[in-house]
């Protein structure tokens, strides 16, 4: 054998016991945290599937069933019955992150809210919490009326304006936001790749160090081209459009149902460098005061209380996102702007104690 090639052979050799035993230790001495990234990877490279989150055909994703975590229809919630408790109200709120997160466990605004509402009256009360993180309104419109409008709610609480943003960010707008949506599901595998992520935990491994599978990168288009005129700290003309159709269109279709609607708009703090965010949101709060003024939606301003109240501005973890603290200033708000409801309510039933004087 000529010496260039022996070196080869015995360099490949080297490689080849270097991976194996890198694939051993790998399976052996790895932390349970590592062991569990690298199941979720996998899972998600062969089957779509991630840890939090499964494909959905009509709303692209949604929470999967777990009872311990998420109740069957997708939602981080407490087990849903469609028959309705006599004498109990149902009140369905409908989000995003902002909705659906509580930071700890029971202190989303839904949950406080219901806890509020049971505390001032002293009768039941139903609280549905029917948020999902990163959600817009085009997948709140198909949860609507595929699913949430079964529920028929009394009183429907509508509260997004973030996540509707982002789609404005990318060039050649849709109003279905599928220029910049795509199903979740799995990578194309293929070839050798495929027997790696089946056969291989340090090749996943290695893919794990850069961190978890983000949401936003398996259901976006990362690499979309951005909207032009953002260098201008400007939007495309009508793309704010579609977030004011789809919150009508649910808003509308409750009410024609019975149920009291009501629009909450969204308190945030973006950073100097975020100026285009914090237009967006500005401009969706706009259209939810509008739609309150012209259709006699009921408005919790909740960015107005917010910006009013100078001690709230701590409660924020990040642009949006709010610890307990701000979560109950929105729970009170939205149990405030339901007093006049709430009352009537205790008019109707003499047996109720009615609201604390």
């Amino acid at each position: 054998m000529p010496p260039r090639a022996r070196k080869f052979g015995v360099a490949s050799g080297v490689v080849v016991l270097l991976l194996l035993a890198a694939e051993a230790s790998t399976r052996l001495f790895a932390s349970e945290e590592s062991e569990l990234r690298i199941a979720n990877l996998r899972e998600f490279l062969l089957t779509g599937a991630m840890d939090e989150f499964e494909p959905h055909p009509y709303r692209v994703y949604q929470r999967p069933p777990l009872e311990r975590y998420f109740n069957a229809q997708g939602f981080s919630d407490r087990a849903w019955k469609l028959a309705r408790t006599p004498g109990v109200p149902r009140i369905l709120c409908m989000g995003g992150s902002t909705t659906e997160g509580g930071n700890t466990e029971g202190q989303t605004y839904p949950h406080l809210l219901e806890r509020l509402l049971r505390q001032e009256t002293r009768s039941d009360f139903e609280v549905m919490n029917a948020g999902i993180a990163g959600w817009t309104t085009a997948e709140m419109v198909t949860a609507w009326f595929l699913t949430l409008q079964d529920f028929q709610p009394d009183v429907l609480v509508l509260h997004e304006a973030v996540n509707d943003v982002e789609p404005r960010f990318r060039a050649g707008f849709r109003s279905d936001y599928s220029h910049w949506r795509v199903p979740i599901g799995s990578r194309p595998l293929a070839g050798p790749e495929a027997w790696l992520a089946r056969a291989s935990d340090f090749y996943l491994y290695l893919q794990t160090l850069t961190g978890p599978v983000e949401l936003r990168d398996v259901c976006t288009r990362q690499n979309a081209p951005l909207e032009p005129l953002l260098e201008e700290n400007h939007f495309a003309p009508g793309t704010s459009l579609p977030f004011r159709r789809n919150m009508l269109s649910i808003a509308q279709s409750a009410r024609a149902q019975g149920a009291l609607v009501v629009l909450m708009t969204l308190p945030a703090r973006f950073k100097e460098h975020e100026v285009t965010w914090k237009l967006g949101v500005d401009e969706h709060n706009g259209h939810l005061r509008e739609l309150c003024r012209e259709h006699g939606f009921l408005l919790a301003d909740a960015d107005e209380l917010f910006a009013a109240r100078p001690e709230l501005q701590e409660e924020f973890l990040d642009g949006v996102h709010l610890a307990p603290g701000g979560n109950l200033a929105k729970a009170k708000l939205v149990e405030r702007t339901l007093a006049p409801w709430v009352d009537g309510l205790a008019d109707l039933q003499p047996r109720r104690r009615g609201r604390k004087q």
